[in-house]
């Protein structure tokens, strides 16, 4: 195993950004690009912040990796912020597996994180066995297999009917990803624990969720915000990929909790 090297995306102008603008740090879910999940909600962040994302290996613009943790995962994060020259803390926004990995910088680098925002995710995503047999499907078979269950798992009812570019953008994300990658990616969900972690950190913890979501729900949500001591909100008629379907709701909560922790 090794850290993989990440790729990062510009989601602000640059240009346009104040001296003393917030860094926000957007991490994808499995199968999607940063760029197509985020991008929305980024033009709704405050103009005071400077937002970027990363990509999963294989995923986006980040080079395929076939074998790495959720721990790694996370150091790669830290590398590719610190290889663009961010030194200070900077506000982190997870979904999924992008939650997964902010929870291991809270666990194991709390002092880069300014604040922490959890969407639709968990601290053991259950059944090993089934993401491990999905690795196996996606490394024979590619991530064409993933498509139409994750169509249905991804988003609220009627959402592809009324934003089919939004959606099928997402789906090409999927189904252009590298199978190694994301068979990787499931791996690295099958051994990811922790349930006996509790961070001895006072990093403020914002959780989001989607009522429509059969994987990371409003119950699940709420009791990892127990555990971390964080506010928990849900996000109405989303299901796992608020950002996307709920961009301007989902910014507003974000931009607000920031806005409370620069």
């Amino acid at each position: 195993m090794s850290v993989p090297e990440l790729g990062l995306v510009e989601l602000s102008n640059p240009e346009q950004l104040a001296d003393n603008a917030s860094l926000v740090v957007l991490g994808p879910g499995i199968g999607t690009s940063v760029t197509h999940l985020y991008g929305r909600l980024a033009a709704q962040l405050s103009g005071n912040t400077h937002v970027v994302g990363w990509d999963l290996p294989g995923h986006g613009v980040s080079g395929p990796t076939h074998d790495f943790t959720v721990a790694e995962l996370a150091q790669g994060v830290l590398n590719a912020v610190a290889g663009q020259l961010f030194s200070e803390p900077f506000h982190y926004v997870g979904t999924s597996i992008g939650g997964a990995v902010g929870q291991q910088l809270l666990a194991d680098h709390p002092d880069r994180l300014a604040s922490l925002t959890l969407i639709a995710t968990t601290d053991y995503f259950p059944d090993p066995q089934g993401w491990h047999e999905r690795a196996e499907l996606v490394d024979r078979a590619g991530t064409p297999t993933q498509v139409i269950n994750s169509a249905k798992l991804w988003f609220a009812p009627d959402f592809l009917a009324h934003h089919a570019e939004v959606g099928t953008a997402l789906l090409h994300d999927l189904q252009n990803a590298d199978r190694g990658s994301y068979a990787a990616a499931c791996r690295s969900l099958a051994g990811f624990d922790l349930r006996e972690t509790q961070p001895a950190t006072k990093v403020s913890v914002l959780a989001l969720s989607g009522p429509s979501d059969v994987v990371t729900g409003p119950e699940t949500v709420q009791a990892l915000a127990d555990k971390l001591g964080a506010r928990h909100e849900t996000i109405a008629g989303t299901s796992h990929l608020l950002a996307a379907e709920a961009p301007e709701a989902t910014a507003e909560h974000i931009t607000r909790f920031i806005s409370a922790h620069r």
